[in-house]
């Protein structure tokens, strides 16, 4: 049986990811920094007939991030696919406005993607060695377009997007695959879902359903056409020249009305 590790295992889009994976025969390692969560989870897949166990580890704790994927591997064998969406920030932060964020915010924003490279640093030998691998990245839309409201946390979306594709130009003659997942949307049912949610700021039509972002993402690192992929409130995942074309596309239009207009 092939093998998955997702890396930020919540009730969100992780759980989705391991059961989207659990349906194609991958036995499933999760890893989270709260292992008072891992029951319900494990339950809810061996239910769905998925074999499956949970390790704690915080991505910022090199050591506990290096021992979670031993013991995976010591469990289900070398990973042949990774997923990496741990929340890049505790759900009850609040974003300051990119005008007034720190050096010291961008940082501490950064302690999510550095233990990506650590992760790759991990598992990359063993897949270039067999010649097949997947290793993909989650983002969000402020890595391709500006948000100002998310402040220091547009920076981690930025580099981790550039992080997955820079690997995907690598490793494209290897077999081994990587991209990016670009989410525009708020997650249902993610621990920042819930926080919005209780201050009464989770808009509807920004939602996203986490089943439907992960059979985009199984279908798009399936298909290993593209680095990344975008996917949107009410949208079928669209691939990144999609995207820009359309917002390119828009622009002249509103241009040349403004000029008509004056």
């Amino acid at each position: 049986m092939p093998s998955a590790v997702i890396i930020g295992a919540g009730p969100g889009l992780g759980l989705s990811m391991a059961r989207r994976l659990g349906r194609e025969n991958y036995d499933v390692a999760l890893v989270s920094r709260n292992p008072g969560r891992h029951a319900p989870y494990l339950e809810e897949l061996k239910a769905a007939g998925i074999k499956a166990a949970a390790f704690a580890a915080d991505v910022r704790d090199p050591r506990a991030l290096g021992e979670a994927l031993d013991a995976a591997e010591r469990a289900f064998g070398p990973a042949d696919f990774v997923y990496y969406g741990p929340s890049p920030h505790q759900a009850s932060e609040r974003a300051a406005p990119v005008t007034e964020i720190t050096g010291t915010e961008v940082a501490d924003a950064m302690g999510s993607v550095y233990p990506a490279v650590d992760v790759v640093a991990k598992v990359l030998p063993g897949m270039r060695e067999r010649g097949t691998g997947t290793l993909l990245f989650a983002s969000a839309i402020s890595a391709l377009l500006p948000v100002p409201e998310l402040g220091a946390m547009a920076v981690p979306a930025a580099a981790a997007r550039g992080y997955a594709v820079t690997l995907h130009a690598a490793l494209a003659k290897e077999g081994v695959f990587a991209g990016a997942l670009v989410i525009g949307g708020l997650i249902r049912n993610s621990d920042i879902h819930g926080a919005m949610a209780e201050a009464g700021a989770a808009d509807a039509k920004f939602l996203l359903d986490p089943d439907r972002i992960a059979d985009i993402a199984w279908e798009f690192a399936r298909a290993r056409k593209s680095p990344e992929v975008v996917v949107l409130p009410g949208r079928k995942g669209l691939g990144i020249n999609a995207l820009l074309t359309g917002r390119l596309w828009r622009a002249p239009k509103k241009n040349a009305r403004a000029a008509k207009a004056a």
